[in-house]
């Protein structure tokens, strides 16, 4: 009796990349901030394009469980936003992940708010605004000088975090 020939099938493993690592943006900074609604922290990343240094900014993680992107915005993206419009809302940084979760323009108000792009409006507290004569790239460097990074002579902090985290 002779043995029947075995058909064996390619196994081909699929896996999810997500764009967050096809990315060729390097996080250079990470940071916490409570979200606007003092519910959750949140945890984000500022981040520096290889090949023309722009700046970017992701969220990362919230301690909420809520969903949301964690792909990049430009700096410049957000710049554009902020410096447009004279009332900004949670809905107002949608257009940065449009088509995403609804929750990471409230995220992405709440860190530049830490960060000090903007801040709430005097006349109504559910409103933001910019704060006058700031960008992106200017509170984005000076996140980066108190953590020593970014600053000539200041030592950079190596982030050790979780595989697909940043």
């Amino acid at each position: 009796m002779c043995a029947q020939p075995i058909e064996r099938k390619s196994m081909e493993i699929e896996t999810e990349v997500t764009e967050a690592e096809l990315s060729p943006i390097q996080a250079i900074h990470t940071g916490e901030c409570p979200s606007l609604s003092g519910q959750s922290t949140l945890t984000y990343a500022i981040g520096r394009h290889p090949d023309d240094q722009s700046l970017h900014l992701r969220i990362v993680a919230n301690t909420g469980g809520g969903m949301f992107s964690d792909e990049w915005a430009s700096g410049e993206a957000i710049d554009a936003l902020v410096q447009s419009s004279t009332v900004l809302i949670s809905r107002s940084m949608c257009e940065l992940h449009a088509g995403r979760s609804i929750n990471t323009g409230g995220f992405v108000l709440s860190v530049l708010k830490h960060l000090g792009l903007v801040r709430v409006n005097t006349e109504n507290s559910r409103h933001h605004e910019l704060v006058p004569g700031t960008t992106f790239e200017q509170v984005a460097l000076e996140a980066l000088g108190a953590m020593g990074q970014g600053v000539p002579g200041g030592k950079r902090k190596t982030l050790k975090l979780k595989s697909g985290e940043v």
